[in-house]
This record gives structure tokens, C-alpha cells and sequence, in this order.
């Protein structure tokens, strides 16, 4: 969550850290333990997360599963703050950050989700993208509350500075995945991009909101490997969100992003072929997406508060894809978190869920998620 350009980097302004004796250097372990219980109305898709992408069509075999109910610790996460000044007098952040997400893994299997440096106005690499947020959603117990979400994290170089007060940019190189093109005719080849993303981003900070405007471009490149043909092509995309203070009780956030191209910077698709598809002719035959969401927080009293959100995402140009295929989407989510004390949460939240695919066949999902959360 970016909070300024210097993202926080006081030294002696510091909570909760400790200075290593006889060094200049301050360090503090963090991070939280929270178990999740959750009940599935539908059988739909990952035990841990409701995401839209894996909500199952009607008449399917997935769509025959029944309820189930699921126990987990997975977003339990530790992270790893030092900092220091340097010789020079500037300020030198390291964060380190792992939780158990990955779902390809095993439960317990430690994932990386950030490492990076902050320098100044230089950040070095894995953390959230130069257009990525997460002040543009309320608090959503579901971890993939934010699946229409155009970002995501990635290894980079970031410089951020200011423009005046209530104004800053980021500039950013970003290393993109190494997926994305489709080749459903088995031409033979990969995906090989041989150039970074590049980002842009302006911010104005507000004392009762912020507002986010940005773009980023990025080569799609097929490589035959002598087997198939070569293709390139540009694929580009701009988002526009923001949070806004409406009473001291009261916020709302919203998101929007178009791409063409880019399909697999949406959450749900990251590391998917969604981006375009490789077709006998050598060309590329590119993808396109939109994605909103619209969220609100209210705090009813002094340990009691709640929020709701939707997201919504529709595809456009799907001439090549299978009739399975996602075609628009969208997502809700209501809770009520109450404050226990104060590093303890517990809340409880409903989420549902509606998708359409290319042959307009339907798909439905609802859940109720429980949680404890310590934070240390």
C-alpha cells in the first residue's frame, strides 16, 4: 500500500523497531496470524479463495459439486523491516515479506510476495506495481477480493518523486510474465518478451482521498524457435481509481482499467494466456478487457465497522477462444469486522458471484468466510 514517494522511510520515526547495538541500523519483525473458516454454497473452484475465473458453468461437471467447508491458515504472513542511513545521509529501507498462498504448494509452503530496497526515490525489486493500489479497496476478508484488480506485484525499478504537495508520479521498468500468447493451433514456440513493462503513474494525496491515473506498455513477442512462426505486437493499458473520505465514519473507493493486450496484468489471469493468440497466418490476434470495481466502508462504532464491494470485468474481442472461455463477470462482497483489541480482529463476510461465458452459458457461486487475525 503506497502511502508517499519516500513510502515512510523515518529512521528514528520507526514504531516498534529495535536498533542493533553499536550500529546505526534498526530492525522490526512483523506481520500477523489469521485462520480463516469458510462455507461454500456451490463447490466452486479454490478451497481458500472465491475467485471469479474458477466459478463453474451450468452443466458442467464442476457445477455438480456440492457444498463444502474448509479450514485454513494460508494468509498468515511474516515480513522482515530494516533500515538505516547511509554514509551519504540517506535513508535505506530492506523489507522482506513471506506468507502461504500459494496454491500450487503445499499448506505450509512459505511463498515470497515481497523483497525489495527503497532508496530515497528508488525501489528495487518485488513489490507492488507502479499502478497498484490497495487503498482503492475496503477492507475484504476474501484474498482475492481484489481479482479484477489491473496489477498485481512484479520485479522492478521504481523512481517516485513529487510534483507539488498533493502531487506525485512514478516512473517504473517491470518485469512482465513470461506468458500471455496463446498457441492453441500448436505452431510451436514460447512467449518471449526481451523488454521490460513500462509504467507510468500520477497521484494526487489528499488528507480525505487520493486519486490514481496511469498507463503502462509492453511488447508481446512469440518466439517459433525455428519450429513455428515469429510474431510481435504492442499491448497497453491505463487505469484510472481512487479513494475518497465522505464523512469521518464514511469512505468510498472505486477502480477502472482498460487493456488491450494485457489481459494477464488482470489479477484472476496472471500467468494465464489470455493476452492474444497465435494464429496460422503468424499474426497475433489481441485481446482486449475492461475491469471496474466500486467499494464503501462505514465505521458504525468503536469496535464495530463493515464493508462491501463489487467488481465487475468484461472481455472484448474472443474470435479464436473455446466457448468456455470467460466472457464478462462479476463479484460482491459484505462484512462486519469487529475490533477485539488492539491488534485482534474477528469478522464474517458473504461474497457471491456471476459469470457469463463466449457461448453465454451461465455460472453462479456464493460463500460465507469467518476470521481471526492477530497482528504483531
Amino acid at each position: 500500500m503506497r502511502t508517499s514517494p519516500e513510502d515512510s522511510l523515518g529512521i528514528t520515526d520507526f514504531p516498534g523497531a529495535l536498533q542493533i547495538p553499536n550500529t546505526g541500523l534498526y530492525i522490526k519483525f512483523g506481520g500477523y496470524f489469521r485462520m480463516d473458516a469458510i462455507y461454500d454454497f456451490n463447490g466452486s473452484g479454490s478451497r481458500n479463495q472465491l475467485l471469479m475465473s474458477q466459478i463453474a458453468f451450468d452443466g458442467t461437471p464442476e457445477a455438480a459439486k456440492g457444498p463444502f467447508f474448509n479450514f485454513h491458515v494460508r494468509e498468515t504472513r511474516f515480513n522482515l523491516d530494516l533500515r538505516r542511513k547511509t554514509q551519504s545521509g540517506r535513508p535505506l529501507k530492506v523489507f522482506i515479506e513471506f506468507d502461504f498462498f500459494d496454491e500450487s504448494l503445499p499448506a505450509g509452503v512459505p511463498r515470497l510476495r515481497h523483497a525489495f530496497i527503497k532508496y530515497g526515490k528508488w525501489t528495487l525489486g518485488q513489490t507492488w506495481t507502479n499502478l497498484s493500489d490497495l487503498r482503492i479497496f475496503p477492507f475484504i476478508m476474501d484474498f482475492s477480493s481484489g481479482d479484477a484488480l489491473f496489477g498485481g506485484r512484479a520485479v522492478q525499478i521504481r523512481f517516485e518523486d513529487e510534483l507539488s504537495p498533493h502531487f506525485n508520479f512514478g516512473l517504473a521498468l517491470e518485469m512482465p510474465g513470461l506468458s500471455g500468447i496463446a498457441d492453441l493451433y500448436q505452431l510451436g514456440g514460447e512467449t518471449m518478451p526481451v523488454l521490460p513493462i513500462f509504467s507510468a503513474r500520477i497521484t494526487n494525496e489528499r488528507e480525505d482521498g487520493m486519486i490514481i491515473a496511469g498507463g503502462q506498455i509492453q511488447q508481446l513477442r512469440w518466439d517459433g524457435l525455428d519450429q513455428g512462426p515469429d510474431a510481435r505486437a504492442i499491448g497497453w493499458g491505463v487505469v484510472f481509481n481512487g479513494r475518497q473520505k465522505i464523512t469521518d465514519r464514511l469512505f468510498a473507493t472505486w477502480h477502472s482499467s482498460y487493456n488491450y493486450g494485457l489481459v494477464n496484468q488482470i489479477l484472476i489471469f496472471g500467468g494465464t494466456d489470455e493476452n492474444a493468440v497465435l494464429l496460422p497466418s503468424g499474426e497475433l490476434d489481441i485481446q482486449d478487457a475492461i475491469t471496474s470495481a466500486v467499494g464503501a466502508g462505514y465505521q458504525i462504532n468503536s469496535w464495530l465497522s463493515t464493508n462491501i464491494a463489487y467488481a465487475y470485468l468484461r472481455r472484448g474481442n474472443l474470435d479464436f477462444r473455446p466457448e468456455e472461455t470467460l466472457k464478462t463477470g462479476g463479484m460482491g462482497h459484505f462484512n462486519f469486522i469487529w475490533k477485539i483489541d488492539k491488534n485482534a480482529l474477528g469478522g464474517i463476510e458473504y461474497a457471491w458471484g456471476k459469470i457469463r461465458n463466449v457461448s453465454l452459458a451461465s455460472g453462479n457461486a456464493a460463500r460465507l468466510q469467518a476470521m481471526v487475525k492477530y497482528s504483531f
